[in-house]
């Protein structure tokens, strides 16, 4: 009986290990949310739209615009974004427009992987001034 139960505990490690390098669904394409915190500093929010591009080991998301306000303290979840998967996230682009005359704290960009269950955290901690700008942040 003791043996079964091993080899049954052994057989079920390897199954759950298999699960992990199955793509998120049969046509190779996943379900992504991105959280947005911004500073509770004042002046923090923008009214400018944020543009964000996910990379991994087997390629990007390609630019994504998010046009709404982005309000003081607020952390805000935006999806789903659904993209053929980009394999292990390990940065982030992020930006803004510099349309509006403002400037914007991000705290950090948080990515959930639906599939996986999969969070990256991806911590900003800048002031983007009130132009256009795009930075790289590494996610982990």
């Amino acid at each position: 009986m003791k043996i079964r139960t091993v080899v049954l505990s052994a057989a079920l490690a390897v199954l759950g290990s298999l699960t992990a390098v199955v793509p998120a669904s049969a046509d190779g394409i996943s379900t992504y949310y991105l959280t947005f915190r911004t500073g509770n500093l004042t002046n923090a929010d923008t009214e400018d739209a944020v543009r964000v591009t996910m990379f991994g080991t087997e390629g990007n998301s390609g630019p994504m615009q998010i046009d709404r306000d982005f309000r003081r303290g607020e952390t805000w979840t935006s999806g789903p974004h659904r993209h053929p998967s980009f394999g292990t996230i390990g940065y982030i682009s992020l930006g803004k427009s510099g349309r509006e005359s403002d400037a914007w704290y991000s705290e950090y960009v948080s990515i959930h992987e639906e599939a996986t269950g999969r969070i990256y955290h991806c911590a900003v901690n800048e002031w983007f001034p009130q132009g256009s700008l795009t930075r790289f942040y590494a996610c982990s």
